[in-house]
């Protein structure tokens, strides 16, 4: 049976009716409830702190100085009075200042840490224990703390990587080992790239047999130079059909119908043929994602582009050719798998070439300088390899750190030519090609004509090209626009000569007259 309603109150002619037992759980709620600090913001925690250290005080002192002289005579007790007022107007101020105390002691603390990020110390972590705007703030700070921390360590993981490659450049010019430290800078280089658990090469020897010349990866590897089978499993279907070949572990039928392959995969294996006129010279393979996705179109685009470049160097190695020739062929394999990474800019090396061929034809330049162009063209962006994908395939505009990295690869391209003696003038160009006529460019700044010929060239069609592509944080402009930007920048960014010249054979190719 319910309990008595009782009338509470009324206004006008509306009356509120209120249950007992209602009113009692209201109230058994209130009680229960914890008042915590945590739970006011930092402007009425400021309010507080000033209702301890003035307010109280104040009134404390008012107390003091105008009640307790008129209504209490006795001097004792008015001492005593006086005594226990002022020991309270000292409490609630040290109350007050233990209490704001807190707040400041984490605003200071974000406040060096603020200083610690303006100077590069990204250790740290601001621990707060009131949840008020202080510990939003100190959030903020840890977040960005946690954010700079990550991207340095993939800024030194491609630095790593860079290294590495550096390395086994350097390790291709000594002795025996030219020919396995070619194949390691492709497997290390690919797998990286890709994504891949591990990447190896495979090629026929003077015995006619399929062996494993290289291997990288997390797991451990196969024996170098084991034999791998020829008629069963990614790869000796690859050999068989000169096709690539992609088989997924959870494909029954599929793997039935490959067999098993003696180099081991969880998930998934690509192979592809390295062929040189018609004839198989060997297998490039790459087992599983690291992110555990399916082998894509594009990796499997990637992997024949590659193995038809190694196709070529193993060629050229066979015939005994100069071992720079080697190393270009591996390093415009590299600078293929740096313009992969970025969807933009497909094409970009070969219209590149294009253009810088017309410029040297139509100026008679000698034979040498059209060969440092025609492999400027191609290598002139490798050192892109050792540039983030968080920053190459970025969509909105650089921030003014990420452009200072992105800038370096111009530095790292001319760091990884240098172990090639005979390429010390390609390697200055891919240092100088993005200098400016009127010096505003980098790593130099060098200005008019202390910037190499080739160099200059290479900017005009660079700078044409970038405008008429597509790429993630823009759309590609057209020709008309394009020519309108190069004369804007004749005789300041860019050589008149040269952009005039270059001006009117891309108009004779378009067949306009823009």
């Amino acid at each position: 049976m319910a309990g008595p309603r009782v009338k509470s109150f009324q206004c006008g002619d509306c009356f509120a009716d209120f249950d007992n037992e209602a009113l009692m759980k209201i109230d058994k709620k209130l009680l229960n409830k914890k008042f915590s600090l945590d739970d006011i913001g930092l402007f009425d925690k400021s309010a507080v702190a000033f209702f301890f250290m003035f307010i109280i005080p104040t009134l404390l002192a008012c107390y003091l100085v105008f009640f307790v002289p008129h209504y209490i005579t006795d001097k004792a007790r008015n001492l005593t009075y006086s005594r226990i007022i002022i020991f309270l107007m000292i409490a609630c101020g040290l109350l007050g200042y233990l209490f704001l105390r807190r707040s400041i002691k984490t605003l200071v603390a974000i406040i060096k840490q603020a200083e610690n990020l303006s100077l590069g110390n990204v250790s740290g972590k601001i621990e707060v224990g009131w949840d008020d705007e202080l510990k939003d703030l100190a959030g903020s700070f840890n977040r960005i703390n946690a954010n700079l921390e990550s991207k340095i360590r993939e800024l030194e993981y491609s630095q790593r990587l860079t290294r590495e490659l550096f390395q086994q450049i350097g390790l291709a010019a000594t002795g025996a080992q030219k020919i396995d430290a070619l194949f390691n800078i492709t497997v290390h280089g690919l797998g990286k790239i890709l994504g891949m658990t591990s990447c190896f090469i495979a090629l026929y020897g003077d015995d006619n047999a399929l062996r494993l010349k290289s291997f990288t990866g997390k797991q451990k590897g196969p024996n170098l130079n084991m034999k791998l089978a020829e008629d069963k499993g990614a790869v000796g279907r690859a050999v068989r059909s000169l096709k690539t070949i992609v088989v997924n572990r959870d494909d029954a039928k599929q793997l039935a119908a490959a067999g098993e392959d003696i180099i081991s995969y969880e998930r998934n294996i690509v192979c592809a043929p390295i062929v040189f006129n018609g004839k198989v010279k060997g297998v490039l393979g790459a087992t599983d994602k690291i992110s555990a996705q399916d082998i894509s179109p594009e990796d499997i685009e990637l992997l024949e582009s590659v193995a038809s470049q190694a196709g070529v160097s193993i060629k050229n190695m066979e015939l005994n050719k100069n071992i720079e020739e080697a190393y270009y062929d591996t390093l415009v394999m590299l600078a293929r798998i740096v313009e992969a990474r970025d969807a933009g800019s497909a094409g970009h090396l070969e219209r590149v070439s294009s253009y810088v061929r017309m410029i040297a034809d139509k100026l008679g330049l000698d034979e040498e300088t059209k060969k440092i162009l025609a492999g400027g063209a191609l290598l002139h962006d490798l050192g892109k390899v050792g540039i983030d994908d968080s920053i190459l395939k970025k969509k909105e505009h650089l921030t003014p750190q990420e452009y200072e990295i992105m800038k370096q690869h111009s530095i790292i391209g001319e760091n990884i030519l240098k172990p090639l003696h005979l390429m010390s003038k390609l390697s200055a160009l891919v240092r100088h090609h993005h200098e400016r006529y009127d010096g505003t460019g980098y790593p130099d700044g060098l200005k008019g004509n202390e910037i190499p010929l080739a160099a200059r060239i290479l900017a005009v069609v660079d700078i044409y090209d970038a405008l008429t592509t597509a790429r993630s944080y823009k759309t590609a402009m057209s020709h008309k626009e394009s020519i309108e930007v190069l004369r804007s920048y004749a005789g300041n960014k860019l050589d008149s000569k040269l952009a005039e010249t270059f001006i009117k054979l891309i108009n004779e190719k378009e067949n306009t007259n823009w």
